[in-house]
């Protein structure tokens, strides 16, 4: 199973954590990868002035906005489909 671990903590949430998330959900959902990615929250990942921090597995990630986390999506994610 993949894990795509969102930064939720006060500065990454300022910068538009909650709408990545929702387009993690949505991503998610519509390529029917429910019980194939799992989708979590985390507090500081101490890297709070390179934008919303994520973790793929354990690869870090950063996302300025939803059009970001989409090209991410897209790479990491349905490119490295097992």
């Amino acid at each position: 199973m993949r894990v795509i671990t969102v930064c939720v903590g006060s500065a990454c949430h300022l910068k538009g954590s909650h709408e990545i998330i929702d387009y993690f959900k949505k991503a998610i959902k519509d390529a029917r990868l429910d019980s194939e990615v799992e989708l979590k929250g985390t507090f500081c990942m101490d890297k709070c002035t390179e934008g919303v921090n994520i973790l793929i597995d354990e690869d870090p990630f950063h996302a300025s906005s939803v059009d970001d986390a989409h090209q991410i999506f897209q790479t990491e994610i349905l490119q490295k489909r097992k």
